[in-house]
Protein backbone atom coordinates (compact mmCIF):
# COMPACT_ATOMS: atom_id res chain seq x y z
CA UNK A 1 0.00 0.00 0.00
CA UNK A 2 1.80 3.15 -1.02
CA UNK A 3 2.26 5.72 1.64
CA UNK A 4 -0.20 8.56 2.76
CA UNK A 5 0.14 11.51 0.16
CA UNK A 6 1.41 14.63 2.19
CA UNK A 7 -0.09 17.77 2.48
CA UNK A 8 -0.96 20.01 -1.11
CA UNK A 9 1.27 23.16 -1.04
CA UNK A 10 -0.33 26.36 0.35
CA UNK A 11 -0.47 27.43 -3.39
CA UNK A 12 -2.18 24.72 -4.29
CA UNK A 13 -5.29 25.45 -2.29
CA UNK A 14 -8.56 26.53 -3.45
CA UNK A 15 -8.78 30.25 -4.25
CA UNK A 16 -10.76 32.20 -1.79
CA UNK A 17 -13.60 33.71 -3.47
CA UNK A 18 -13.11 37.12 -4.88
CA UNK A 19 -14.46 40.35 -3.48
CA UNK A 20 -17.84 41.16 -5.00
CA UNK A 21 -17.53 44.74 -6.93
CA UNK A 22 -18.81 47.34 -5.16
CA UNK A 23 -22.38 48.22 -5.11
CA UNK A 24 -23.31 51.51 -7.79
CA UNK A 25 -24.59 54.24 -5.40
CA UNK A 26 -27.82 54.56 -5.54
CA UNK A 27 -29.50 57.06 -8.22
CA UNK A 28 -29.48 60.25 -7.36
CA UNK A 29 -33.03 61.53 -5.72
CA UNK A 30 -34.37 63.96 -8.29
CA UNK A 31 -35.52 67.47 -7.33
CA UNK A 32 -38.65 67.99 -5.16
CA UNK A 33 -41.08 69.44 -7.90
CA UNK A 34 -41.92 73.08 -7.37
CA UNK A 35 -44.86 74.15 -4.95
CA UNK A 36 -48.05 74.42 -6.35
CA UNK A 37 -49.51 77.90 -6.46
CA UNK A 38 -50.17 79.32 -3.61
CA UNK A 39 -53.79 80.33 -2.26
CA UNK A 40 -54.00 83.69 -3.26
CA UNK A 41 -57.22 84.20 -1.32
CA UNK A 42 -59.34 85.48 -3.92
CA UNK A 43 -63.04 84.97 -3.27
CA UNK A 44 -64.88 82.26 -6.06
CA UNK A 45 -65.56 84.09 -8.97
CA UNK A 46 -63.71 86.76 -8.19
CA UNK A 47 -60.68 87.40 -10.95
CA UNK A 48 -58.21 90.12 -12.25
CA UNK A 49 -55.48 90.45 -15.27
CA UNK A 50 -53.37 92.93 -16.07
CA UNK A 51 -52.19 92.95 -19.45
CA UNK A 52 -49.38 95.91 -20.82
CA UNK A 53 -47.39 95.25 -24.08
CA UNK A 54 -44.99 91.79 -23.58
CA UNK A 55 -46.29 91.14 -20.13
CA UNK A 56 -49.20 89.59 -18.80
CA UNK A 57 -50.05 89.01 -14.85
CA UNK A 58 -53.01 87.42 -13.60
CA UNK A 59 -54.87 85.61 -10.56
CA UNK A 60 -58.07 83.89 -11.46
CA UNK A 61 -59.20 82.10 -14.93
CA UNK A 62 -57.80 81.32 -17.92
CA UNK A 63 -60.85 82.02 -20.06
CA UNK A 64 -61.13 85.76 -18.57
CA UNK A 65 -57.22 86.24 -19.32
CA UNK A 66 -58.51 85.24 -23.00
CA UNK A 67 -61.31 87.01 -22.94
CA UNK A 68 -59.26 90.72 -21.46
CA UNK A 69 -56.91 89.97 -24.16
CA UNK A 70 -59.79 91.14 -26.34
CA UNK A 71 -60.06 94.28 -25.18
CA UNK A 72 -56.29 94.58 -24.77
CA UNK A 73 -55.09 98.20 -27.21
CA UNK A 74 -51.54 98.49 -28.30
CA UNK A 75 -49.50 100.53 -26.29
CA UNK A 76 -51.92 100.84 -23.68
CA UNK A 77 -52.40 98.74 -20.26
CA UNK A 78 -55.11 97.08 -19.69
CA UNK A 79 -57.05 95.68 -16.08
CA UNK A 80 -59.52 93.20 -16.50
CA UNK A 81 -61.58 92.79 -12.92
CA UNK A 82 -64.23 90.51 -12.14
CA UNK A 83 -66.16 90.64 -9.13
CA UNK A 84 -69.50 88.89 -8.11
CA UNK A 85 -69.11 86.96 -11.64
CA UNK A 86 -69.58 90.99 -12.93
CA UNK A 87 -66.23 91.75 -15.77
CA UNK A 88 -65.13 94.97 -15.69
CA UNK A 89 -62.19 96.73 -17.35
CA UNK A 90 -59.89 99.31 -15.46
CA UNK A 91 -58.09 101.64 -17.23
CA UNK A 92 -57.29 104.59 -14.76
CA UNK A 93 -53.48 105.22 -15.07
CA UNK A 94 -52.55 105.44 -11.25
CA UNK A 95 -54.45 102.16 -10.09
CA UNK A 96 -52.69 100.36 -12.82
CA UNK A 97 -49.61 101.67 -11.39
CA UNK A 98 -50.21 100.18 -8.38
CA UNK A 99 -51.53 97.11 -9.63
CA UNK A 100 -48.02 96.61 -11.41
CA UNK A 101 -45.72 97.37 -8.74
CA UNK A 102 -47.62 95.05 -6.20
CA UNK A 103 -47.86 92.24 -8.55
CA UNK A 104 -44.48 92.53 -9.77
CA UNK A 105 -43.29 92.49 -5.92
CA UNK A 106 -44.97 89.65 -5.56
CA UNK A 107 -43.22 87.71 -8.45
CA UNK A 108 -39.52 88.06 -7.01
CA UNK A 109 -39.80 85.41 -4.69
CA UNK A 110 -41.06 83.18 -7.98
CA UNK A 111 -38.04 84.20 -9.51
CA UNK A 112 -35.63 83.20 -6.83
CA UNK A 113 -37.35 79.80 -6.77
CA UNK A 114 -36.98 79.42 -10.89
CA UNK A 115 -32.88 80.00 -10.35
CA UNK A 116 -32.82 77.46 -7.44
CA UNK A 117 -34.72 75.03 -9.75
CA UNK A 118 -32.13 75.57 -12.54
CA UNK A 119 -29.38 74.95 -10.17
CA UNK A 120 -31.54 71.43 -9.02
CA UNK A 121 -31.45 70.83 -12.27
CA UNK A 122 -27.49 71.39 -13.37
CA UNK A 123 -27.00 68.92 -10.38
CA UNK A 124 -29.20 66.29 -11.54
CA UNK A 125 -27.17 66.51 -14.27
CA UNK A 126 -23.98 65.71 -12.88
CA UNK A 127 -25.17 63.45 -10.77
CA UNK A 128 -26.50 61.10 -13.79
CA UNK A 129 -23.11 62.29 -15.27
CA UNK A 130 -21.37 60.32 -12.00
CA UNK A 131 -23.91 57.50 -12.07
CA UNK A 132 -22.78 57.02 -15.95
CA UNK A 133 -19.48 56.64 -14.67
CA UNK A 134 -20.42 54.44 -12.42
CA UNK A 135 -22.02 51.82 -14.33
CA UNK A 136 -18.93 52.11 -16.96
CA UNK A 137 -16.75 50.84 -13.93
CA UNK A 138 -19.21 48.15 -13.15
CA UNK A 139 -18.61 46.69 -16.05
CA UNK A 140 -15.33 45.96 -16.18
CA UNK A 141 -15.60 45.12 -12.26
CA UNK A 142 -17.68 42.67 -13.44
CA UNK A 143 -15.25 41.40 -15.89
CA UNK A 144 -12.54 41.33 -13.11
CA UNK A 145 -14.52 38.79 -10.99
CA UNK A 146 -15.87 37.04 -13.86
CA UNK A 147 -11.87 36.16 -14.22
CA UNK A 148 -11.34 35.47 -10.21
CA UNK A 149 -13.93 32.90 -10.48
CA UNK A 150 -12.41 31.36 -13.24
CA UNK A 151 -9.13 31.07 -11.74
CA UNK A 152 -10.88 29.43 -8.73
CA UNK A 153 -12.27 26.80 -10.75
CA UNK A 154 -9.22 26.06 -12.79
CA UNK A 155 -6.91 25.42 -9.52
CA UNK A 156 -10.04 23.39 -8.10
CA UNK A 157 -9.25 21.18 -11.26
CA UNK A 158 -5.57 21.63 -10.38
CA UNK A 159 -6.52 20.36 -6.80
CA UNK A 160 -8.05 17.47 -8.02
CA UNK A 161 -5.18 16.38 -10.26
CA UNK A 162 -2.45 16.59 -7.38
CA UNK A 163 -4.77 14.61 -5.35
CA UNK A 164 -4.80 12.10 -8.03
CA UNK A 165 -0.53 12.06 -8.64
CA UNK A 166 -0.34 11.71 -4.62
CA UNK A 167 -2.54 8.44 -4.96
CA UNK A 168 0.43 7.22 -7.27
CA UNK A 169 3.49 6.08 -6.15
CA UNK A 170 7.13 7.43 -6.64
CA UNK A 171 8.04 8.15 -9.89
CA UNK A 172 9.77 10.29 -12.24
CA UNK A 173 6.34 10.94 -14.57
CA UNK A 174 4.59 12.16 -11.40
CA UNK A 175 7.18 13.95 -10.31
CA UNK A 176 7.02 16.22 -13.99
CA UNK A 177 3.40 15.90 -13.64
CA UNK A 178 3.17 17.70 -10.22
CA UNK A 179 5.88 20.12 -11.80
CA UNK A 180 3.98 21.53 -14.19
CA UNK A 181 1.03 21.48 -11.93
CA UNK A 182 3.19 23.95 -9.71
CA UNK A 183 4.10 25.95 -13.10
CA UNK A 184 0.15 26.33 -13.75
CA UNK A 185 -0.43 27.22 -10.25
CA UNK A 186 2.39 29.96 -10.14
CA UNK A 187 0.90 31.33 -13.56
CA UNK A 188 -2.20 31.83 -12.07
CA UNK A 189 -0.30 33.55 -8.80
CA UNK A 190 1.40 36.60 -11.47
CA UNK A 191 -2.14 36.54 -13.16
CA UNK A 192 -4.26 36.98 -9.67
CA UNK A 193 -1.88 39.81 -8.76
CA UNK A 194 -2.37 42.09 -11.82
CA UNK A 195 -6.39 41.52 -11.37
CA UNK A 196 -6.14 42.38 -8.07
CA UNK A 197 -4.29 45.77 -8.69
CA UNK A 198 -6.49 46.44 -11.54
CA UNK A 199 -9.65 45.85 -9.07
CA UNK A 200 -7.57 48.03 -6.66
CA UNK A 201 -7.76 50.78 -9.07
CA UNK A 202 -11.03 50.44 -9.78
CA UNK A 203 -12.43 50.19 -6.71
CA UNK A 204 -10.22 53.65 -5.79
CA UNK A 205 -12.32 55.35 -8.68
CA UNK A 206 -15.58 54.07 -7.74
CA UNK A 207 -15.11 55.19 -4.58
CA UNK A 208 -14.15 58.63 -5.50
CA UNK A 209 -17.30 59.04 -7.68
CA UNK A 210 -19.00 57.69 -4.29
CA UNK A 211 -17.72 60.34 -2.56
CA UNK A 212 -18.42 63.25 -5.30
CA UNK A 213 -21.95 61.87 -5.42
CA UNK A 214 -22.66 61.88 -2.03
CA UNK A 215 -21.24 65.46 -1.99
CA UNK A 216 -23.85 66.54 -5.30
CA UNK A 217 -26.62 64.91 -2.65
CA UNK A 218 -26.11 66.95 -0.01
CA UNK A 219 -25.58 69.98 -2.20
CA UNK A 220 -28.85 68.64 -3.75
CA UNK A 221 -30.96 68.56 0.15
CA UNK A 222 -29.67 71.89 0.97
CA UNK A 223 -31.22 73.16 -2.20
CA UNK A 224 -34.54 71.11 -1.61
CA UNK A 225 -34.77 73.07 1.76
CA UNK A 226 -33.99 76.04 0.99
CA UNK A 227 -36.31 75.40 -2.22
CA UNK A 228 -39.09 74.59 0.80
CA UNK A 229 -38.16 77.68 2.75
CA UNK A 230 -39.02 79.92 -0.31
CA UNK A 231 -42.53 78.17 -1.54
CA UNK A 232 -43.35 79.39 2.29
CA UNK A 233 -42.49 82.81 1.67
CA UNK A 234 -43.99 82.98 -1.27
CA UNK A 235 -46.96 81.79 -0.30
CA UNK A 236 -47.35 83.97 2.61
CA UNK A 237 -46.02 87.32 0.54
CA UNK A 238 -48.46 86.03 -2.39
CA UNK A 239 -51.86 86.18 0.06
CA UNK A 240 -50.61 89.94 1.30
CA UNK A 241 -49.69 91.37 -2.11
CA UNK A 242 -52.95 89.99 -3.07
CA UNK A 243 -54.83 91.33 -0.29
CA UNK A 244 -52.88 94.83 -1.52
CA UNK A 245 -53.85 94.17 -4.69
CA UNK A 246 -57.53 93.33 -4.20
CA UNK A 247 -57.92 96.90 -2.27
CA UNK A 248 -56.56 99.07 -4.59
CA UNK A 249 -59.03 97.11 -7.14
CA UNK A 250 -61.81 97.77 -4.56
CA UNK A 251 -61.30 101.45 -4.17
CA UNK A 252 -60.96 102.04 -7.99
CA UNK A 253 -64.55 100.25 -8.21
CA UNK A 254 -65.81 102.16 -5.33
CA UNK A 255 -64.57 105.74 -7.08
CA UNK A 256 -66.40 104.89 -10.16
CA UNK A 257 -63.03 103.68 -12.05
CA UNK A 258 -64.43 100.65 -13.10
CA UNK A 259 -66.37 100.46 -16.51
CA UNK A 260 -68.69 97.58 -17.89
CA UNK A 261 -67.60 95.35 -20.54
CA UNK A 262 -68.59 97.23 -24.39
CA UNK A 263 -71.59 95.36 -25.59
Amino acid sequence: MPPAPPASPARGALAPVPPAPPMLAAAPRPPAPPAPPPDMGLEDGDTFAYLSDGRTMMAGSTDDLYLARSFKQKGKDLLFVRRDDKPMLIRDAKTLEQVRKLMEDAGKLGDAQGALGEKQAALGQKQAALGQKQAELGYPMSQIAAKHAAIASKRAEINMERARLHSLGDSPDRDRQEAELDKRDESFDKELEGLDKQQEELSQKMEALGEEQGKLGEEQEKLGDEMSKLAEQHAAQSREQMKKVTAVIDEAIRKGLAEPLPT
